[in-house]
């Protein structure tokens, strides 16, 4: 990790560009992503004492730039006291079991009862190797998320546990769960900019074509362009409030302009380049837009994670790793268009082969 003093960076985007980027920015109405964040979240973690607590350890601390945002949600219950009805309203449960200690009848019981609620649930089982021959689950808690972990020292476990909650609770509280337990927010920031580098390279698929036409070709690349900066503007937001950041939208901005001014800018300098080539670029185009975003995302990242200002050099990196992924992806979604395009060319040919038998046969009478 490198801290760099602001003052000294010489690729610092100049003042036009930043204004641009601001006058983009301050039009979102980013009042739901902010009620997003500040969702209520229940998460109930029942079961082996030792390892609840461990589970709370390990997704309520962390070592970034801001703290855990308000009380934790995290409440530790025994199997053995806990009446089941009473967590109807909880957002997850996490059952925590320890493969040295035996469960008692009561606790067999409240677990079965647990599953008959339906709750999103997550069954993690601490110091245990499953069998390679391991079936599913019971059927009775068939819908909840086995993580089992074998050696909980191991600097793989954070993320898998980080995963699996996250896999079980509801998307709608990602955001509210990582601002409020640090132990969460890498994978979910992995996740935010993985999810929207490619709706904007899903984006750009969509509008590629259109603008391969002369007359359309302005009017689309001025629509393509704000809203590829506005996505982009919101996943800075969604990752400073992901960080515990406060979540006044222009301090925010001005905070992070100088952090991400570059790699806006390097966006709309590849993606100028780009637009110049004809019809066979669609594929760059879709890259251009995914690699963009990513770019700008990681470097957000950064910033709200460790307080760290990427370089110009650091930057050109993340864009080459970023690009080799878009072209990746790019190659995937145009693949995937191209095949629902010959479906739909196929469907409309056997129609229009079927119509003409008709008629022929009607004719014939």
């Amino acid at each position: 990790m490198y801290l760099i003093d602001t003052t000294k960076v010489k690729d610092m985007p100049g003042w036009n560009g930043l204004n641009i980027a601001w006058n983009t920015l301050r039009e979102i109405n980013v009042e739901d992503i902010r009620k997003e964040a500040e969702l209520p979240l229940t998460i109930v973690c029942a079961g082996a004492s030792e390892v609840c607590q461990s589970i709370a350890r390990r997704l309520e601390q962390g070592t970034q730039r801001y703290g855990q945002t308000g009380p934790s949600p995290i409440h530790l219950v025994s199997l053995t006291t806990i009446i089941p009805d009473e967590l109807r309203h909880a957002d997850l449960v996490i059952i925590g079991l320890d493969r040295n200690v035996r469960l008692s009848a009561r606790e067999l019981t409240v677990i079965e009862h647990l599953a008959t609620l339906n709750l999103p649930t997550v069954v993690v089982v601490w110091g245990m190797v499953l069998p390679a021959d391991a079936g599913p689950l019971h059927p009775r808690v068939a819908h909840a998320r086995l993580l089992v972990v074998p050696d909980p020292d191991s600097p793989d476990t954070n993320r898998q546990l980080a995963e699996a909650i996250l896999d079980r609770l509801p998307a709608s509280l990602h955001l509210a769960a990582a601002r409020r337990l640090p132990g969460l927010r890498s994978v979910v920031a992995q996740q935010l900019i993985s999810s929207v580098s490619f709706t904007n390279a899903s984006y750009v698929l969509a509008t590629a074509l259109p603008e391969q036409i002369p007359i359309l070709t302005l009017p689309f690349a001025a629509a393509d362009t704000l809203v590829l900066t506005k996505n982009q503007a919101m996943l800075v937001y969604r990752l400073a409030l992901a960080y515990g950041a406060p979540p006044d939208i222009r301090e925010r901005l001005f905070e992070v302009l100088p952090v991400i001014g570059g790699a806006f800018i390097w966006r709309q300098l590849a993606r100028t380049l780009v637009g110049l080539i004809p019809v066979w670029g669609v594929v760059p185009r879709v890259a251009i837009a995914y690699a963009g975003t990513y770019t700008t995302g990681v470097a957000a990242w950064r910033w709200f994670a460790e307080g760290e200002i990427v370089n110009r050099e650091q930057l050109q990196a993340i864009g080459r790793e970023a690009l080799a992924l878009g072209k990746a992806q790019a190659a995937d979604l145009v693949a995937k268009a191209r095949n629902a395009g010959n479906q739909h060319i196929g469907r409309w040919k056997r129609f229009g082969q079927n119509f003409l038998q008709k008629w022929r046969r009607k004719k014939a009478r």
